[in-house]
């Protein structure tokens, strides 16, 4: 923020109005839908892109995604 924004009152957060157009983005897409969104569909919308781990860390990740999964469902 230069010492011009300041003085004008305005607040500048671009970190802060990108997370409110990511939510924003999520309310309107949920409202579109009768059912709860899986975390996968969440990511989609984010745009999250997963790299994918390889050796026994991905093991212990998809069995620890798996068991999340499953209680955000049951």
């Amino acid at each position: 923020m230069t010492r011009e924004d300041e003085g004008s009152g305005d607040l500048l957060d671009t970190n802060l109005r990108d997370e409110i157009e990511l939510v924003s983005d999520l309310v309107v897409a949920a409202s579109g839908s009768e059912r709860h969104f899986t975390r996968d569909e969440v990511d989609a919308l984010l745009g999250v892109v997963h790299t994918v781990p390889a050796g026994p860390a991905a093991e212990t990740l998809d069995e620890a995604a798996a068991h999340t999964d499953e209680g955000a469902h049951g």
